[in-house]
């Protein structure tokens, strides 16, 4: 009965909850046919406790980044969800005890619980975020720029004269990439109603981001793979995939090959990028798709960066129903973008 609560439940977030309707169906549904399996388990008493830690949570935390959802639009979607359910297990002739009832109302209330936590901590972490990146990174480029232009003011000798421009340039250039991003990334968490898709063939475009980034970084990148056509933001995706070629590049070893790979299975389609290097930390990679977070070895190394790039492909891949993933050990770091092919 799960595509029947599913349905129903769909039916009516769209006809009450403001924004839903613009959303497309794998991001609105999101982890929704998880939770209805482990609330079927939790009533059969056939499971642990709900993990909320990895369902709900996540839940309120995609509700925050991607979509107009607010706290009230959360505990609603839940009532509409509980209404749902009863109401299609009552007509099905599904009979409850009192001790099924009570597990059912107490899944449904983690749940709910967990992910307005999930939707709070993410909205601190990205305000809190947001203000010390501004105060930081965007200060540090910015005093450099100043202060070549202030040291220009005071000689007369043309070769320092020129070293101080060639410093002013690269840091105004790096304030204008940095506020690219920022912008960027607020466009799409301004919510899914900016998102607007046409008709896009992903290899050629995963082939004008290769073809960027090998011309900047004059490393060899190796594409492969079959056409994958679907409706998608074509500048977010080439822009998605450009990022995580940059990343490539940034953690990997010079004399090595990047690769990137398109594909289509079980209704996605699939961009894996790949490159060898040092393996990402078990325990940052989430932190690395957090907002202006960045990880412990990159600040240890010195490596430039301030935490947009990964978190613009998350949200450029959730504002599409999709995910990225990654897979990191001794042999290579692979990030998977995963897009539906029926956004529909």
């Amino acid at each position: 009965m799960k595509d029947e609560v599913l349905a129903d439940w769909l039916a009516q977030v769209k006809k009450q909850i403001p924004y839903a309707c613009s959303m497309p169906l794998p991001a609105l549904i999101n982890t929704l046919p998880d939770f209805y399996e482990h609330l079927v388990l939790s009533v059969l008493d056939a499971a642990e406790d709900f993990d909320h830690s990895t369902i709900a949570a996540e839940h309120g935390g995609q509700r925050a980044r991607v979509t107009r959802f607010n706290a009230g639009s959360i505990v609603h979607e839940f009532q509409l969800f509980r209404s749902a359910l009863v109401d299609i297990w009552h007509r099905a002739g599904v009979t409850l005890t009192l001790d099924e009832v009570g597990r059912l109302n107490h899944a449904i209330d983690v749940a709910l619980r967990e992910s307005l936590t999930g939707f709070s901590v993410s909205q601190v972490q990205i305000r809190e975020q947001f203000f010390s990146a501004l105060t930081h990174d965007l200060r540090t480029p910015l005093a450099a720029a100043t202060t070549a232009v202030s040291l220009i003011h005071k000689t007369r000798d043309l070769a320092r004269v020129r070293h101080m421009a060639e410093i002013a340039m690269r840091q105004h250039a790096r304030l204008a990439s940095m506020i690219g991003d920022l912008l960027d990334m607020m466009v799409f968490n301004a919510g899914p109603s900016m998102l607007e898709v046409s008709d896009t063939a992903l290899h050629d475009l995963a082939a004008e981001a290769l073809a960027i980034v090998a011309l900047s970084s004059g490393r060899d990148i190796r594409l492969r793979g079959a056409q994958v056509n679907g409706q998608w933001h074509a500048v977010a995706i080439r822009r998605a995939i450009e990022n995580l070629l940059n990343n490539a590049v940034k953690y990997s070893d010079k004399d090595t090959p990047i690769d990137i790979a398109v594909d289509a299975v079980n209704g996605y389609a699939l961009i894996a990028v790949t490159n060898i290097g040092p393996p990402i930390p078990e325990d940052q990679t989430e932190a690395i798709f957090q907002l202006f977070r960045r990880s412990r070895a990159d600040i240890g190394r010195g490596i430039a960066g301030w935490g947009i790039g990964l978190p613009y492909v998350r949200t450029v891949a959730e504002q599409h129903g999709g995910s990225v993933t990654v897979e990191s050990n001794a042999s290579g770091t692979t990030f998977l973008l995963a897009l539906p092919l029926d956004r529909i």
